[in-house]
């Protein structure tokens, strides 16, 4: 928007945006919608982005190679200097493993697709790793990089088709984008909450706000209080009751963004005092840098495993706030100045082009040399190897994400013996797919060969459903469904039940009636019991030797259900194999045994692990359908 334009009001809603993000990374706790200030942006970006796109097409003065002029010189100055910064400190800190993600991630935000590569690297956003990825916060440049590529098109299209009837065709558009986000949200909630299409409603309705005041608007002073008031409380609502477990976006979306464009429309008439003064606005002004630092810096201190108390916390913000006051005052200004007096072809080639030539070469350079592990002790890149043995991916048409829970059974699915006949069946979750490199080994050596079926958040309990939500419960109660009728259909000789089994003692009777149902229906049931969890498990090993730090990653036993000897008792005919003989030997858990590292997050095996913890078993006696007559001991910590 030109000078005259300028609405110190929407800086001031982009100092709640960015601030609502800001204490969310910090403790979700404190705001656990603090996440939903990006949504604030998208619609704030939608609205200004199509004031002045409109403006200038109903003057014809509308240009492509202006336009995208303008966004370089907006954006890349701020985010090349972050990303450099980021990835030279990354060098320093990350293992090898780490610093070729970072240097991809750095490139692809660049080019400006980093939200598709975060949505197939990490998935949930709030999964555990993504909290220490630097870079993964980029999501969102991704969507309104995307969205400035064709959104001028869009509009441009549509004032030549109907110039009377811009307004209501953006109204219909809004209604199918938001329809389309919570159909997909619904069935693709992963990666529908990075994507731009289940995005798109967001910056559509601060684009169909620029359109509808872009004709003189004046509101009486009581409508103004009425949507001002109604905005804000939408927006509290939204930091205060929305948490990472809300199915996003879809239209619970809607809730933050319609707060965001009532205090928009409020403020074209009358300027909200809390908007505009100085700290507010100030903080707006600094907002792009400060969206683009403030999460470098936290990812980087929960890498090195600083724990970030309030003292802590109050100083990472000050820091933030004062590199994004030099971002903006000393790289994004001049360059947003000087880029207006460049001819086209030297900002592309300059402030995009060089730095994205610049990265590529780093991050060849990264995956051909493996991350430079000569930073490091050569231990460090032979136990980070193994964290990325991951039996999800290894079984990807075996082991199906939650959203294809009706997927059939693949025939090509198999563990133990090497034989034409199958003999049963293994299912589960995600903890079922990360014992089959275990139960391949076991098998083996029974000659038995099993079809695995398993599905994330989806433990094999009848009539139970997890704790995740409603969509992904109702997805695995279908699945269970179809388990029992192969189980009832085909009469396994052998089926392996394994998965994150319920801790509590009110689950036992639930779960007791599970296993009992496929025993009348089987022959012989083989149940896999939880593994223990480890704080760090596949970390802390790697980066005590990084950092030479010599705490313990060990913790105590503590994951055993009070039920499982009432079942064992009822169920006599049931074999339990118990992983922990092998990960917690006298009580206490280790994550690496005998040099192998087990976990590939603080739940999960690799598959090396598990087939460590195959190996051991077996060689120990243990077997899929028996135990041996006097267990010895079975490893040893290191």
């Amino acid at each position: 928007m030109s000078h005259s334009q300028y609405r110190p009001d929407i800086d001031g809603l982009r100092s709640i945006a960015v601030l609502a993000v800001f204490v969310h990374h910090l403790n979700a706790s404190l705001l656990p919608g603090g996440f939903v200030g990006v949504d604030l942006f998208f619609v704030i970006s939608g609205f200004l982005i199509t004031s002045q796109v409109y403006a200038e097409i109903r003057s014809h003065t509308f240009s492509f190679k202006h336009f995208y002029q303008r966004r370089i010189n907006r954006i890349l100055p701020a985010l090349v200097t972050v990303l450099l910064v980021t990835v030279i400190a990354g060098g320093f800190i990350l293992s090898p493993a780490d610093l070729t993600q970072l240097n991809l991630s750095a490139l692809f935000s660049l080019l400006g697709v980093s939200n598709i590569y975060i949505a197939m690297k990490h998935g949930n956003y709030f999964a555990t790793d993504a909290h220490e990825a630097p870079l993964v916060h980029s999501w969102s440049l991704g969507i309104e990089e995307q969205f400035y590529l064709i959104w001028p098109l869009f509009i441009l299209g549509l004032y030549r088709l109907a110039p009377r009837y811009v307004l209501p065709l953006l109204g219909v558009g809004l209604v199918v984008a938001l329809s389309a986000s919570e159909y997909a949200t619904s069935l693709f909630p992963t990666a529908s909450y990075y994507l731009l299409p289940t995005r798109f409603f967001e910056l559509m309705l601060g684009g169909a706000l620029g359109v509808y005041l872009s004709q003189p608007r004046q509101l009486y002073k009581q409508v103004v209080v009425v949507y001002a008031a109604t905005g804000y409380g939408l927006i509290i609502f939204s930091l205060f009751a929305l948490n990472p477990d809300t199915p996003f976006p879809g239209l619970i979306a809607f809730i933050p963004c319609l707060g965001a464009a009532l205090l928009i429309l409020a403020g074209h008439s009358d300027r909200s005092r809390l908007l505009t003064n100085r700290p507010m606005v100030l903080i707006g002004l600094i907002s792009y840098s400060l969206y683009l630092w403030h999460w470098p810096l936290i990812a980087y201190l929960n890498y090195l495993d600083v724990d970030i108390t309030l003292p802590v916390g109050i100083s990472l913000m000050g820091v933030a706030i004062s590199l994004s006051w030099c971002s903006w005052r000393y790289i994004e200004v001049p360059f947003r100045r000087s880029g207006l007096r460049l001819p086209f072809s030297r900002v592309v080639a300059r402030r995009f082009l060089a730095p994205a030539l610049g990265l590529a070469v780093l991050t060849g350079l990264s995956v051909q040399f493996q991350g430079f592990p000569q930073r490091f002790v050569p231990q460090v890149a032979t136990l980070e190897a193994m964290t990325k043995v991951e039996p999800h991916k290894l079984r990807s048409g075996c082991h199906m994400p939650n959203e294809r829970s009706s997927a059939e059974p693949d025939p090509d699915c198999r563990l133990g013996a090497h034989k034409a006949q199958l003999d049963g069946i293994m299912v589960g979750d995600s903890f079922a797919n990360h014992f089959t490199g275990m139960v391949d080994i076991l098998a083996e050596s029974d000659d038995i060969r099993l079809m695995d079926y398993t599905l994330d958040s989806c433990p094999p309990i009848f009539g139970h459903t997890v704790e995740v939500s409603a969509m992904y419960g109702d997805r695995c109660m279908r699945r269970n469904q179809r388990v029992f009728e192969l189980i009832e259909q085909n009469h396994y000789a052998y089926v392996v039940l394994a998965g994150v089994w319920p801790r509590g003692a009110t689950d036992g009777a639930l779960v007791e009636a599970s296993i009992k149902q496929v025993t009348d229906h089987a022959g012989k049931v083989i149940v896999i019991l939880s593994n223990q969890n480890i704080t760090h498990a596949a970390t802390c090993p790697v980066r005590r030797l990084m950092f030479g730090a010599h705490g313990s990653c060990s913790a105590p036993l503590d994951i055993t259900a009070p039920y499982w000897s009432a079942v064992r008792a009822k169920l006599p005919q049931v074999h339990f194999i118990d992983p922990n003989r092998v990960i917690c030997p006298v009580g206490l858990c280790s994550p690496i045994i005998d040099g192998q590292l087990l976990y590939r997050d603080d739940a999960h095996l690799n598959d090396v692990g598990s087939r460590f913890i195959g190996r051991t078993l077996r060689n120990q006696g243990f077997s899929l359908l028996q135990d041996p007559v006097e267990p010895g001991p079975i490893a040893t910590m290191r």
